[in-house]
């Protein structure tokens, strides 16, 4: 059913694989959050924008970060993010109003010398390394991909008077995650079309800009616990979550880190 899989992660060997630069649109004011920068909150003992960009630095397929940010935030990220850089370069841009703004700068800063370009929800601090080997995969299959995890909800659209219309069939709904994978060329290009013809405000994620375009992008395997903190619920479950992984790597029981 997914495509993708293998793995580019550095095991030792000599192989080269082909690089991404990792975007991470970092310059939203966490709303939703309620109890400040949701960025710079404690996920046990690192913070989730620290957690999120130390998914990548540890790879070998990985040639750069880019976090797009608020400019009052940029010399702060830069200084918070340099314990897990691992010598991985580092590039803090001012970001947009709207998601898709911030990745397009980035993308438009000459910073991408990449063939290949991941986007990555910079509040998804504890996805799993299989979930990005196969975006990573699948994206050098396809050209363009994503994770995503089947909806395991019962839904309901209800109309505005608040009474319940229907219950939504979920065969074939997938919820979207990060990273959003792409040929960095092909991400330009329908980024730019969508531009000149005023059709970029109806986005809500990167690859819809492919779709939006007429290009193919390809599902990869999700994972539940690829949580993005959008409550301080959220934050508490990735903790608990971070805390045992980092407990079991300490105890050596061949659990990975995250």
């Amino acid at each position: 059913m997914f495509v993708g899989g293998g793995s580019f992660r550095d095991t030792g060997g000599m192989v080269r694989a082909p690089e991404f630069t990792v975007i991470l649109p970092a310059a939203g004011n966490s709303t939703r959050f309620a109890a400040g920068d949701k960025l710079l909150v404690d996920i046990a003992g690192l913070t989730v924008l620290q957690r999120a960009v130390r998914l990548f630095t540890r790879r070998a397929d990985v040639a750069a970060i880019i976090v797009a940010t608020g400019e009052d935030r940029r010399d702060v990220y830069r200084e918070h993010l340099q314990s897990v850089l691992y010598g991985k370069p580092l590039h803090v841009l001012s970001g947009g109003a709207e998601r898709w703004e911030s990745v397009y700068k980035a993308l438009s800063s000459g910073k991408v010398e990449t063939p290949y370009v991941a986007v990555h929800d910079a509040a998804r601090p504890i996805t799993p390394a299989e979930v990005i080997d196969g975006a990573f995969a699948g994206a050098i299959l396809h050209g363009a991909a994503l994770p995503v995890l089947a909806e395991p909800a019962t839904l309901k659209r209800m109309g505005p008077d608040g009474l319940i219309m229907q219950t939504v069939d979920r065969a074939g709904l997938f919820q979207a995650q990060t990273p959003q994978c792409f040929r960095t060329e092909l991400l330009r290009r329908s980024f730019e079309e969508l531009i000149q013809a005023d059709r970029i405000r109806q986005v809500t994620d990167d690859a819809q800009i492919i779709e939006l375009t007429g290009g193919v992008v390809a599902g990869t395997r999700g994972d539940a616990l690829n949580i993005k903190v959008t409550t301080a619920g959220d934050a508490r479950l990735c903790a608990a979550i971070g805390a045992g992984v980092e407990e079991a790597a300490l105890l050596g029981n061949g659990s990975r880190r995250l």
